[in-house]
């Protein structure tokens, strides 16, 4: 099949750029960059067609998706990921690139859009989260990304192409050194040092990155799956076993500093995605134990600190 991919170069967008061309799939991903030598993909810069352009400029990149004529579209893409953007106003910018993209798609030839939406969507729940759940969304990239799905499926709609949008949760994993909690955990701990922590009462769930790939190239490759589709574990546990999990793996001399953090307002007790939907739409199923999922994380960051030659504290800086 033929797919046109942004966010190639992203955590989730590379794994699974990866895993497509591994399956057969023929690839091309729009990138500002013409050059992927100094990128995650270069290992695959000449196994994959790079359409130049920028996600928010559409004239930019229309040529180059005419002259691909893509069977598909997956839009992993994103503006403002890290927290202190999720209430930017720019992330409704997210909207509008995303509505133009899936147009131009389909234009030029694809039958199948998929987009990456978040579990950001859903707000506060009490239980496992299920795609029928209303969506109440507190952040602005919450709001953003209910958006974008819900306009990807109406233009899939108005055209008569199938359309998924995937909800991911917690991603983590090998090659993701941002400010969420799994690598600020590994920095601090490999720097010999004890992370400040709220309480940890929280009852949550974390997704492997190569899972999440995994099920998002199932969702493309079942020609059934159409609509949302959570993507997660699928099994959660309390916060303060999953850091403690984490800590006897990387340090196990050091003691967390539990409860120096306050809960924020709009803090989410309970992170877990119900996946019944996708395991039957596809037969996907997660395949990586947290347990697994930790040490090879906790090696990645172990063996990139080795190659800068300063030793662990090297992460920290």
């Amino acid at each position: 099949m033929r797919i046109f991919l942004t966010g190639a170069t992203g955590f989730l967008g590379a794994q699974t750029l990866g895993l497509l061309v591994e399956r057969g799939h023929r690839c091309a991903v729009l990138s500002r960059r013409e050059d992927l030598a100094s990128t995650r993909l270069a290992s695959l810069s000449g196994r994959i067609r790079v359409a130049a352009g920028d996600m928010f400029d559409v004239e930019s990149y229309r040529a180059a998706l005419r002259d691909f004529a893509p069977e598909a579209l997956v839009h992993c893409a994103w503006w403002g990921v890290a927290g202190a953007d999720r209430n930017d106003i720019r992330q409704l910018d997210n909207i509008a690139a995303t509505g133009r993209l899936a147009s131009a798609a389909v234009e030029s030839g694809a039958r199948f859009l998929l987009g990456v939406g978040s579990q950001a969507e859903y707000g506060r729940r009490s239980g496992a989260m299920r795609e029928t759940d209303a969506a109440e969304p507190t952040t602005l990239y919450g709001i953003a990304k209910l958006a974008s799905g819900r306009a990807l499926s109406n233009i899939a709609a108005e055209r008569g192409v199938r359309a998924v949008w995937g909800r991911v949760f917690s991603l983590y994993g090998p090659g993701d050194d941002g400010p969420w909690l799994v690598p600020s955990l590994i920095r601090a701990f490999l720097a010999n040092r004890a992370p400040e922590l709220t309480s940890c009462e929280q009852i949550w769930e974390f997704t492997h990155v190569a899972d999440a790939a995994a099920a998002i190239v199932a969702l493309l490759e079942s020609p059934a799956a159409n609509g949302v589709f959570n993507i997660g574990s699928g099994e959660a546990l309390r916060l303060r076993d999953a850091v403690l999990l984490l800590r006897d793996l990387a340090a196990p001399q050091i003691e967390p500093l539990f409860g120096r953090i306050a809960y924020r307002p709009d803090q989410v007790m309970r992170l877990q995605a119900d996946i019944s939907r996708i395991r039957d739409a596809t037969g996907w199923r997660p395949n990586i134990s947290l347990e697994r999922g930790l040490e090879e994380t906790i090696a990645w960051f172990r063996a990139r600190a080795a190659l800068r030659g300063g030793g662990a504290s090297r992460v920290e800086r």
